[in-house]
């Protein structure tokens, strides 16, 4: 090593070398606009931080509960022990997107959830035509059904989906393949207001709110919808009924066969992947399929996940993010139901390892053909910022681009004032808000005024989003599987619900296609096994496909 330089550093130095390898075609700016475009509703959770649950939420989801065409957004809120004076409590906010401008619609809505709330997840479960919304807490979990006139109603006693447990991740995907979607949540750990630990909890020395280790976990629950408004809980029937510390879930094909998998981020317990076995049930082979530990064969804090096809290769991958001193992890799907942790391989490990990570996602933010990824960072402990704990309680986020060699860059020095921000950052989800033709990231931040992260790219590349509308599926095609041929390049997409940290990104799928000026064609394999075939598609649009009925 040459002298005077730190091992930190000199993987810094080749990194930053390495981004002419791929050439960044042009420059990428994003920019927070939050306050300018009217998202100025500060995240309220707890105020001592000496509880665990005070440190964990929240998310936040872009929908179009409107169905004007724009991603609307809604974001959840907290609450604080000591409570809150008559009329002051926060409440979850819902923004109605008009041209790229939000206003608060929440009480007109009626989605203004006075509970802790934690993550939210979409889809149109009662196949009507309107997103519909489910909301996480630690307490019960709240359904809105949408009405179809810009209002909802809480249907969460009629569903029978309000669960009281410390609810987290949630996903939507139609895993018996009958038509309407189910519903997976993910449940942490089994705390009460009442919680008092006599048991010191220390984090390098220092005393630390406890838990998870030392808390009892909480078994997570599938919801089977029953096409009539109302769900069945078959958790165990199904066999997804482990007990560990569940924060993020998601729904995912990871074989191919069109029947959706489904995968769960653990903390401080192995990750889950439960292996659809077409009759209703699942096998949990996480440890066989790789994922369960890091490719140490250790158990991680894991936090956040993003599912996406980052090689170009057909197959959906998987990245987790974790806690500080570990290394968040990308597995390599190998197409044998048998994932490698590339981590280190491709440079994903090299960066991050001192920030706690939590929301993710994969998304090409400069239209080029491949996915990048970001990650949001922030500690779980304001003691972090105390010199003997080297580190800091707020922290900057990461944006990863993806070099099409296998590798990763961090270009977050180059990305733009956005990319500048120090927070204590919890979920993260992803749109073109501003239909502008390049995707755009919402941050929450704990105890803080959130970020909107506009990409202000230059725009020399072309893209397609696409909208998804099933039929003989469920009326969102979520789990439908998308194969573009552009440019002499295939990319392959997933209609997905949930992921990221307890939050939801757009479910139109966005394609970077690079210099491509048309799209040579465009496949559809929908949940219901058709496949539907477009050639010819032009670029620069959203173009909405319908499922052949």
């Amino acid at each position: 090593m040459t002298p005077g330089i730190t091992a930190r550093a000199l993987v810094a130095a080749l990194l930053t070398s390495s981004i002419g390898a791929r050439g960044w075609a042009a420059p990428v700016t994003f920019v927070d606009a939050a306050a300018t475009s009217g998202i100025t509703t500060p995240n309220v959770s707890g105020s001592t931080q000496r509880y665990i649950v005070e440190g964990m939420m929240g998310g936040a989801a872009f929908f179009d509960y409107d169905r004007d065409g724009d991603p609307d957004l809604y974001v959840t809120n907290g609450s604080r022990f000591e409570g809150f004076p008559a009329g002051q409590h926060p409440t979850n906010h819902l923004y109605r997107n008009d041209g790229g401008v939000f206003v608060d619609v929440t009480a007109d809505a009626a989605v203004g959830d006075t509970s802790w709330s934690m993550g939210c997840a979409v889809a149109d479960y009662d196949n009507d035509g309107d997103e519909d919304l489910y909301v996480t807490n630690f307490g019960r979990n709240t359904l809105y059904r949408n009405k179809g006139d810009s209002t909802f109603e809480d249907a969460t006693v009629l569903a029978g989906v309000g669960d009281r447990r410390w609810g987290t991740g949630c996903t939507w995907g139609d895993y018996d393949l009958d038509g309407d979607v189910d519903l997976f949540v993910a449940n942490y750990v089994d705390f009460s207001l009442e919680y008092r630990s006599t048991i010191p909890c220390l984090w390098k020395n220092l005393s630390v709110y406890c838990g998870p280790r030392g808390l009892l976990p909480a078994a997570d629950v599938l919801y089977r919808n029953e096409g009539n408004g109302t769900f069945v809980d078959v958790s165990a029937a199904a066999g997804v009924d482990k007990v560990y510390y569940g924060m993020a879930a998601s729904f995912g094909d990871f074989d191919n066969d069109g029947w959706p998998d489904l995968f769960v981020a653990d903390d401080s317990t192995p990750n889950l992947l439960y292996h659809n076995q077409k009759d209703g049930t699942f096998a949990e082979m996480a440890i066989e399929a790789g994922v369960a530990y890091n490719g140490e064969g250790v158990t991680q804090g894991s936090m956040g996940l993003a599912l996406g096809d980052y090689d170009n290769d057909g197959l959906e991958d998987i990245f987790v993010t974790n806690f500080a001193d570990e290394y968040n992890a990308l597995y390599r799907n190998s197409g044998d139901l048998f994932f490698y942790d590339v981590s280190f391989e491709t440079r994903i490990a090299s960066v991050g390892t001192r920030e706690v990570a939590w929301g993710t996602t994969f998304f090409d933010f400069d239209n080029d053909a491949d996915q990048d990824l970001f990650v949001a960072n922030g500690h779980t402990y304001p003691q972090a910022d105390l010199p003997e704990a080297e580190s800091s309680y707020r922290e900057k986020n990461i944006l990863f681009e993806n070099q099409g060699n296998g590798r990763f860059v961090d270009v977050s020095a180059q990305a733009g004032p956005g990319l500048a921000i120090s927070q204590v950052s919890r979920g993260v989800c992803a749109a073109d808000y501003d239909n502008d033709g390049d995707v755009d990231l919402f941050v929450l931040n704990l105890n803080s005024l959130p970020t909107l992260l506009r990409n202000e790219g230059t725009r020399t590349n072309n893209y397609l989003t696409i909208q998804t509308v099933g039929t003989r599926s469920n009326r969102d095609g979520i789990g439908a599987r998308l194969t573009l041929h552009a440019g002499g390049q295939r990319q392959v997409a997933w209609v997905q619900s949930g992921g990221s940290y307890l939050s939801q990104s757009d479910l139109r799928v966005h394609f970077g296609l690079g210099k491509a000026t048309v799209v040579d064609s465009l496949e559809v394999r929908w949940p219901s096994g058709a496949v539907q075939a477009l050639p010819g598609v032009a670029v620069n649009q959203v173009l909405v496909v319908r499922e052949p009925p």
